[in-house]
């Protein structure tokens, strides 16, 4: 019998590797703006909404990507149990995460324009990259609890 597991866990797997990707690009270009200030990227004001301290932000950075990286890891050797009632939660904790970053950019893009934490859309749209790994994981558990069924 073949296993048919492998292609929608490929899948994946490629996908949560570019958001993490996508993810750590992000956090190494504000850095980097942070420190060297490099011509051909957005300043430093672009990457940071000032909610809170850049050190602080950058050790939740830190943090997220090691958790995002453990889970792909885990799902890349096979090593994840998958789980119904887990992959509901991370669905719907990243599906609230990318509704309330879609109303945020929405506000900021209409009304409070003059709210620097409303019109930083940069890091607004890396935080659709955050909850679409989510979503991902999420879909991924669901997935391979319905195909044990």
């Amino acid at each position: 019998m073949a296993d048919h597991t492998w292609p929608p866990r490929k899948l994946h797997v490629v996908t949560l590797a570019i958001l993490l990707a996508l993810f750590c690009f992000r956090v190494l270009a504000q850095f980097l703006q942070r420190y060297q200030g490099l011509p051909f990227l957005p300043p430093f004001d672009a990457w940071h909404s000032g909610a809170v301290p850049y050190g602080v932000l950058l050790a939740s950075q830190a943090l997220t990507i090691a958790f995002y990286a453990w889970i792909l890891l885990r799902i890349m050797t096979n090593r994840l149990q998958p789980s119904r009632r887990q992959g509901w939660i991370f669905f719907y904790i990243g599906l609230f995460y990318l509704i309330a970053m879609a109303m945020r950019l929405a506000i900021g893009l209409t009304g409070l324009s003059d709210h620097h934490w409303f019109r930083s859309y940069l890091p607004t749209l890396f935080h659709f990259v955050l909850s679409s790994y989510l979503i991902v994981v999420g879909h991924f558990h669901i997935q391979a609890t319905a195909q044990r069924q």
